[in-house]
C-alpha cells in the first residue's frame, strides 16, 4: 500500500459539505478522506445535501482514485447528494483540472457547475436545496 498523497478537509454549512483539497490525489488519500467525510455528513439535518469543492495544487486523480471518486459520488447520490459546485481558480492548471473533473462527474451522473468564488457557489447550491 502506498502512502496517501493529496489532502482533503471537510466542514458542513447549511447542509452543504464543503471540501477543501490540495492535489494530486491517489487512492489511499481518497480512502482516508472518505472516512473523515462520513463523520461530517452524519451531521446533515435534511434529506438533501450538496457539495462545494475548492481545489488547489494539481487537481488530478490517479486512475484508481478517479474510479473510487466516481463510486463515492454514485453512492452519495443515492443518499441525498444533489449537486456539486467546484472552484479551481487557485489550482496549478484549472483548464486541465476542469476537463478531468468534468469527465469524472459526468461518469458519476452528478449535476455540477464551476464557479470563480465560494459566494456564487453557495448561492447556487442554496437555491437547489430549497
Amino acid at each position: 500500500m502506498m502512502r496517501d498523497h493529496g489532502t482533503l478537509a471537510f466542514k458542513l454549512e447549511d447542509n452543504i459539505l464543503i471540501i477543501e483539497g490540495c492535489g494530486p490525489w491517489n487512492k489511499e488519500a481518497m480512502v482516508f478522506s472518505v472516512d473523515n467525510a462520513n463523520v461530517v455528513k452524519k451531521l446533515c439535518t435534511r434529506d438533501k445535501w450538496g457539495v462545494i469543492v475548492v481545489l488547489k495544487g494539481d487537481p488530478i486523480h490517479t486512475s484508481d482514485a478517479a474510479e473510487l471518486l466516481i463510486e463515492y459520488i454514485k453512492y452519495d447520490k443515492q443518499n441525498g447528494r444533489i449537486a456539486t459546485a467546484l472552484i479551481l481558480n487557485d489550482s496549478t492548471c484549472p483548464v486541465l483540472g476542469k476537463r478531468h473533473i468534468a469527465e469524472l462527474y459526468d461518469k458519476a451522473g452528478e449535476d455540477y457547475k464551476f464557479f470563480n468564488n465560494i459566494f456564487d457557489a453557495k448561492v447556487w447550491m442554496l437555491t437547489l436545496l430549497v
